[in-house]
């Protein structure tokens, strides 16, 4: 026959799961203890060390941007076709002879005429170098015309025949009468809008006055009957 616990006083089943707890916990720390294997370290977190070098600079970035932009632009040709965009526009303008004050000042226009007698006179003469050339004329008193065809090149765009010169001053003369031409009937387009546009005003102002006196001797008359 089992011998019956004997009651102590004081002590319940509450304290003895509260001893059998302590001496767990107890037994498992001293394992920790024996065995280095068992025991856990808590890691420091490694620190960032901030790089001078890795510093993002908005400014520089938002140039290196823009310089992409432009390098693509550049290369697509959207930069060229924006400009010769403005270009059409601003002839438009200048045909229908809508330009401003300040547009007006910049037409793009070129003496070319004025700037070919510059070149010609930065030149050297070669009075002396095409005089030694010039072939005897023959019985007929004619020189010789396949001379002139015949030129030999002195240089980039310079030769030693006079005819090639003579040629090259009338198209820059014509390019020059035609420029002048158009600018004049554009400015002549532009006075004749601007006066149509002055003589609609007066129109209408007269319109309005002959309405005004219109309203007012009505006032008046009925201002007299009351």
């Amino acid at each position: 026959m089992p011998k019956k616990h004997r009651a102590i006083e004081g002590v319940g089943a509450s304290s003895i799961m509260e001893l059998k707890a302590h001496l767990y916990k107890s037994q498992e720390e001293s394992k920790k203890t024996k065995d280095p294997d068992a025991l856990s370290f808590h890691r420091a977190k490694p620190t960032k060390i901030s790089d001078s070098f890795s510093v993002k600079n908005s400014g520089v970035e938002a140039r290196a941007h823009k310089d992409k932009l432009e390098l693509k632009a550049v290369k697509d040709g959207s930069a060229s076709y924006a400009a010769l965009e403005r270009k059409a526009q601003l002839y438009d303008k200048l045909v229908r002879g809508e330009l401003s004050d300040e547009e007006d000042k910049e037409k793009y226009c070129v003496d070319f005429f004025r700037k070919n007698n510059v070149q010609d006179e930065s030149q050297p003469p070669q009075d002396q170098d095409t005089s030694a050339t010039v072939p005897p004329e023959s019985e007929d008193g004619e020189n010789n015309a396949s001379f002139l065809f015949n030129t030999k090149p002195l240089g980039l765009g310079r030769t030693a025949g006079k005819l090639d010169n003579d040629e090259h001053k009338r198209f820059v003369r014509e390019v020059h009468e035609e420029a002048n031409e158009a600018r004049e009937k554009a400015s002549e387009l532009k006075m004749r809008r601007q006066e149509q546009a002055a003589a609609r005003r007066e129109k209408l102002k007269q319109a309005y006055l002959k309405k005004r006196l219109e309203n007012l001797k009505a006032a008046a008359s009925n201002a007299e009957q009351t």
